[in-house]
Formats: C-alpha cells, structure tokens, sequence
C-alpha cells in the first residue's frame, strides 16, 4: 500500500516535469495540424498505469501536390524506469501514417528502445497527410513522450497543380496553362499566352486575344493580331488601323472597313493596290464606295433600290441608302457624272450617251457628240444650253415646234404648219404678229407698225394694202398709198392717197386733181403716170398740152410760160385769153382751129389774109400783095388796090 501511493506520487511528479507543447485529437476527423518545422511535444497514455488517458493521437500535415513531406517521430525517455523493467522505460506503441481517407500507407513499431522513426510522403495532389500515435499496453510504462517535427521540401510544388512548380509559375493560386509570356496562368484559349489581368496586361507580354487562340500578339493595339496565318490577322502589325473587309488591321481613312490602298508596301506586309487591280478602298476619302470594277473613278455601290435585281445578279456592289456616285455603267469605262455617273460620254460634256436602257427621256446626252449642249427638253432637236459660244442653242427649250428666234423678240422663226408661238417677223425684234396677214406688225410703235391691224381677207390677198403714207391700210389701187378715210384725209390736206383708184398718182401738191406723178416704177419699168400734174405746186386745169397747169381761158391748153413756149415754139397756148384757139402751127397769128375766132384757114402756110370781117376773104393765109385777100381769093395777087 506504501508502495502503491509511493509509485502514485512519484507519477505525478513525473506529470509534473512535462507539459505538452500541443494537444492531439483522438480521431482522424478532428486531427490537429502540425505547423511545418516546427517541433511539437505531446504524449500518449494507455487506458491503465498513467493518467490521463490518451490512447491515441492524431496529427495533420497539409500539403500540396509535389511537396514532400518528412515526418519525424523521436519518443523521448521517461526517466522513470519501472523495476519490472530495469533496463528501460519500458513503453510501447505505433506510428503510423495515413492518406486522407484514412487509408494507412504504413506503420511502424515503437519501443524505447528503438524510439525514432521517419516517413517521407510526396503528395501529386493538394492533400493532407495524417500521422497516428498509438500506445501499447505495457509490462512496464504505458505512457509514451514524444516529439513530432514535419518538414516540407517545397521546391517541387506545384499549389495550383497546373503543371508548373510554384518557382516558375506566375499564378501559384490560379491553376493556369501559360508558357510563353508567362507560366501556369489562365490561358482561356490555350494558345501559350496568359490571360490579361490588373497588373499584367498586352503590354507585358499578356494574350491581347484572350479568346482567340490563333492570336495573342497587337503590336499597334488596333484589336487585330499580329499573326499573319491566324483569326483575323493584322495585315499592319505595326500601324494601327480598323479595315476589315480586304484585310485586318490597316488604315482605313472613311471607316468603311476596306484599306486604303498602298502600293508600296510601306504600311503593311505587302504591296495593296486599290480596286480593281487589287482589293483596297478605291475610294478612301468616301465611306459609302470602296469598289471600282471598270476603274473609271464612279463606286459599285447604288442607292437607288430599282437597281437592286440588275446589279444583285452581277455580282458587284451593294445597296447603300446614301452611295455616292453609283457608277450605272459599273463594267464600261465612263467619264459621265451630270444625269448618271460613270457612263460613255463621247462629247465630255459630263452627260452620258444614250442607250437602249437609257434615253434623252431618262435624261442621257440628246446631242451626244456635241459637247456645249446635252439637254432637249421640248425635244425638237435644239440644245437647252443658252451659253455663248454653244452650238445648236434652242431659243424655245420648253416649245418644241420653236428652236430659232433671229431677232430675239421671243417669238420664233419656224412657221411652218403646227408651229405655234411663231414670229411673223423673224428678223424685225420690234414686230412678231401680224393678225390680219398684210406683212405690217401689229406693234403700231415697232418697225413698220400695221396701222389696220384687221385689214380683210379680200384686201390682203389682193394686195390692196398701204406701204408709204401709212402701213397695212387699205390700198384700192395697190400704188402704197392707202385710201382716205375720214380720219386719215387725203393729200394734200393729210396723207393718204388722193387717187386711190389710180395707181400712178397718190399726191396733189395743189389739190387740182391732178397727181404730182409724171412716170411711176410699175415694178418693173418707167412709166408715164396718169395725167401727171406738170405744175404740181400751182392749181391749173390745162388737159392738153400738159395736165394741171394754170389755163386762163379754160379751153384745156395751158398757159405759156418761159419753160413752157406757146405754139408754135411750143405747146403752151398761143391764146390763153382766148378759149376758141391755142395752137398756131405756122406762127402766123391765126388759131389752127377752124372753129374758133378768127380761124387759120391755112393752118400750115404762114400769112396775112384776114377774113370777112375785116374786108379779106380768109385768115391766115398766103397775101402775096398784102392787100388782106388770100392769094386764093385775090384776083389780082400782086396788086393791093
């Protein structure tokens, strides 16, 4: 009994000198974790002989894949022998190692007298390696004193098991396939390089196409790649632009997704020639074409949707609300850009030549080898174009039965049947109409106004119409001097003609009714006018010497004048006082007519003979003895008494 609270205190005391460092768990579930390189003390006691009872210990080391984990196991004396067992302490126990699952992967059997032992585990996975402690039931001591140190080469580990060992790669915590710019990083589209991130970006070295395995590379940061071969590669790794219709990744000045061209391959990989001979924008500056079939500077694209079956089955172009300059002719060379673009336009006026499809109604080129004129919209065959120096310039462009006004008046020159706004005077700007046909204007004020406008049909197909006093009047006798009217009186009072039936005479200087005409033109020759006035300007009424002289006597024979001799040096009156006689053919002094006073009985011999009345036999004849009887009658021609 001594003995038995002897061995009690003296255990105590023993309990007393150790205290454990860390305390284990009894199972694997609640098994304490062993800090790496770092010593921990604790012991174990069997179910009789020491207090408390602990049976069994469980430790934890964690790891990750390609750690190799060293567990040392070194139980430590217990400076109590017991006398059953002078040679030792005596205790006995087991230390073993387990996977995760609990599995053992071994074991081992420990004694004081071989108190040590070491298990090293490499882990291919993130994992946790369990260590078990176990106590025997001894002849001797049941208790066990231990010390537990777990070391970890880490030099091999590989956190996120992405294949990368930690010291090479990048993202030790992000399982990651990268190899290129950096290792063991997200590489989404597993093509070697890392994805971007805060911190390490395209610039670093970072995939620019995280989603995009054929590229990873955009050297001028235009969102296209540098890999030639791959998606969407840059075909101007080092000049940033947004084409992306011909090629990736070149300037494209109009955003129309087509390069501008470069034809010496100093902006991209290669030469790249514009539309047709290549692919590039044949309109950089215009967003809305980039294609040119036939070269002629005018777009494959239209905008006029009535073009849509025509150009769809060529294959060319596009439909484009707003294209500029469709090229209509996209296959024919063409110069054309007035009614449409890019057609044949022979003249170079810029209107387009006709085709079957397109027509001076639809508005192609009406005079198509004339480049100063292109429009006919009355189509008459006469240019619209008005400029000086065009040839063919239509006066009327919007009446087609006019092209041609001389006289530029406003009326035209063609009067041909149908014609309409025609110009009667062609050549007179002052005159256009004339109503009544008579060749005189309707303008009274422009040249040679029609004074009777509505003359009659009869008087103008008669020619009956007034040309000198006043114009486009009635003129009975056709001489150009129209009839007196009783606003217009005759001459010489007014103008108008004083014979209107006559058409030799118009004018009566002395109003005597004779025409101050001698001779008239009849249009052909000189004539002898009708009873020509030979003293226009004074009133006489001689009839036959000459008409309208002064005639004193009134026996129609005018009266002598210093121009005018009297008969027989003339054939004025040789008796202007005396109506019965004139006209003295042998100047004797005694009137040719037989009739008349003191009648020349020998009109043609000269002489003295007297009549009757004054003691002779006769007048005016042959008195050889002058004794007043006629040598016809004298008996005695040589005797006067």
């Amino acid at each position: 009994m001594v003995a038995q609270r002897f061995m009690v205190v003296a255990l105590v005391a023993l309990l007393m000198t150790f205290v454990p460092t860390s305390s284990a768990d009894d199972n694997i579930q609640s098994a304490t974790t062993l800090t790496p390189n770092t010593q921990t003390s604790e012991k174990v006691c069997y179910t009789d002989g020491c207090s408390p009872v602990d049976q069994t210990d469980w430790w934890k080391v964690n790891g990750y894949k390609g750690d190799v984990i060293t567990i040392s196991f070194q139980g430590k004396p217990l400076n109590n022998q017991d006398w059953l067992c002078f040679w030792g302490d005596g205790w006995e126990g087991d230390v073993s190692i387990h996977r995760a699952d609990g599995s053992e992967i071994g074991s081992t059997y420990v004694t004081d007298d071989d108190p040590d032992v070491s298990y090293t585990v490499s882990l291919n996975t993130e994992s946790q390696v369990y260590i078990k402690v176990k106590g025997r039931d001894s002849n001797c001591n049941d208790e066990i004193r231990y010390d537990l140190l777990a070391t970890i080469d880490t030099a091999q580990r590989d956190t996120d098991e992405d294949g990368y060992i930690d010291s090479e790669d990048a993202c030790d915590f992000t399982p990651g396939t990268s190899a290129y710019d950096r290792k063991g990083c997200l590489d989404s589209d597993l093509d070697g390089y890392s994805d971007p991130e805060l911190g390490w970006g395209p610039n670093n070295g970072a995939d620019a196409f995280p989603f995009q395995p054929s590229q990873w590379e955009d050297s001028d940061n235009d969102g296209y790649g540098d890999n030639l071969d791959g998606y969407q590669g840059d075909f101007c790794p080092y000049n940033s632009g947004q084409s992306y219709n011909d090629r990736f990744g070149c300037l494209d000045t109009d955003g129309d997704g087509f390069s501008d061209p470069d034809p010496g391959g100093l902006f991209g990989v290669s030469e790249w020639f514009s539309h047709p001979v290549g692919l590039a924008d044949a309109f950089p500056s215009d967003n809305t074409q980039w294609t040119d079939t036939d070269a002629d500077g005018y777009g494959d694209n239209w905008e006029d949707p009535a073009w849509n079956e025509t150009h769809l089955a060529w294959g060319i172009g596009q439909w484009l609300e707003q294209a500029t300059t469709p090229d209509a002719c996209p296959f024919i060379t063409g110069t054309s850009s007035s009614d449409r673009y890019g057609c044949p336009d022979t003249d170079g006026d810029s209107y387009s030549d006709g085709d079957e499809n397109w027509t001076i109604y639809n508005g192609s080129d009406a005079f198509p080898l004339e480049p100063t004129q292109w429009q006919d919209s009355d189509y008459d065959g006469w240019g619209d174009n008005q400029t000086i120096g065009a040839a063919k310039i239509d006066d009327f462009p919007e009446n087609p039965t006019q092209w041609r006004d001389t006289d530029k008046d406003g009326w035209g020159d063609n009067q041909t049947y149908g014609a309409t706004q025609i110009d009667d005077f062609p050549l007179v700007p002052s005159q256009y109409r004339d109503t009544d046909g008579d060749g005189f204007g309707d303008n009274k004020t422009g040249f040679e106004g029609d004074v009777c406008v509505f003359s009659t049909p009869e008087e103008v197909e008669s020619g009956w119409i007034s040309r000198f006093d006043r114009l486009g009047c009635r003129d009975t006798d056709k001489d150009g001097y129209s009839n007196p009217t009783d606003e217009w009186i005759a001459h010489p009072d007014g103008f108008a003609d004083a014979f209107p039936d006559e058409a030799s005479q118009w004018y009566d200087t002395d109003s005597d009714g004779y025409g101050d005409n001698l001779e008239y033109f009849d249009g052909q020759t000189w004539r002898q006018s009708f009873r020509g006035d030979s003293c226009k300007t004074t009133v006489g009424y001689s009839t036959f010497d000459r008409w309208g002289c002064p005639d004193a006597d009134g026996d129609g024979w005018s009266d002598s004048t210093a121009n005018w001799l009297a008969s027989p040096g003339g054939n004025g009156d040789a008796w202007p006082l005396d109506p019965t006689q004139w006209h003295d053919r042998d100047g004797d002094g005694r009137g040719d007519n037989p009739q008349g006073t003191t009648a020349d009985v020998c009109p043609d011999s000269a002489g003295t003979s007297v009549g009757p009345a004054e003691g002779g036999d006769r007048w005016g004849c042959i008195d050889t003895d002058g004794d007043g009887w006629s040598d016809l009658g004298d008996a005695f021609i040589h005797e006067p008494t």
